[in-house]
């Protein structure tokens, strides 16, 4: 027991507020205490549409091919909630799969995954990789991820409207999606 003493003590003056004196000290409301239950995860997966507009060099190149830089982009969105705080806001890890240009007979597959936060209000943003495939090129590019935008509610459906902009070589690619959520 005399071992013990001592130890306790150290605990406390190296770690204050932290050992097992300071605990016992913690009486009535300024002890913080563990919520009793987890603010409820919600699933936020679902298609998505829109646009990506190519500038730079990738825009002339583009138009040299005889091709608009503006592409259709098609798709699905999976997103995992990694935690929610008890006022609604959530931090988020995503996967965005989209085919674009089908509409000017061309197959771009890119794969995106994005970490960010969702505040309660709906206001979201996020960072991340892209990887990006197209049948006329054999090596894929890739880009940062820089997005924002909103999940709007209507009723019982969920409406996310976002903004990313791709930073890559051969100038910013910006992509507008939205669609709806499932679940």
């Amino acid at each position: 027991m005399k071992r013990f003493i001592p130890i306790v003590a150290l605990a406390s003056v190296l770690f204050p507020g932290d050992g097992p004196t300071a605990l016992a000290a913690q009486t009535g409301p300024e002890r913080v205490q563990a919520p009793s239950s987890p603010t409820p995860k919600r699933q936020l997966s679902g298609p998505r549409f829109g646009f990506t507009v190519f500038t730079g060099s990738v825009a002339d190149q583009r138009i040299a091919a005889d091709r608009e830089p503006l592409i259709s982009q098609f798709g699905w969105q999976w997103e995992t909630q990694i935690m929610a705080t008890e006022d609604g806001g959530q931090a988020l890890m995503e996967w965005v799969l989209l085919a674009g240009g089908l509409e000017q007979s061309e197959f771009a597959l890119s794969l995106g995954w994005l970490t960010g936060y969702r505040l309660s209000s709906g206001v979201e943003f996020g960072v991340g990789p892209n990887f990006s495939v197209n049948k006329d090129n054999t090596s894929p590019t890739t880009s940062m991820q820089v997005a924002g935008g909103a999940t709007m509610p209507f009723g019982e459906l969920q409406i996310p409207v976002n903004l990313s902009l791709g930073i890559a070589k051969g100038g910013p690619r910006f992509t507008t999606l939205l669609g709806w959520i499932v679940g």
